[in-house]
């Protein structure tokens, strides 16, 4: 919105105005969260670990049983 100010005699200044628009807090949390999760996988595969498997089953070979 455009308002006209008058600054003397033939002296005019136009301003320009916008309403004000908070932030929201649940905005800049999501931003973050997501910023940290794409940080802990990236970091993980730097050093060669897979941050996306929560619980690593270790597979260990059993010798074959002999019917």
């Amino acid at each position: 919105m455009k308002t006209i100010y008058s600054m003397g005699k033939g002296k005019y200044v136009t301003l320009d105005s916008y309403p004000a628009q908070p932030d929201s807090k649940l905005w800049s949390v999501g931003i973050a969260l997501f910023s940290i999760i794409i940080t802990i996988i990236t970091a993980g595969a730097l050093v060669g670990v897979d941050v996306t498997q929560l619980n690593p089953q270790t597979q260990q070979e059993q010798p074959n049983a002999t019917r």
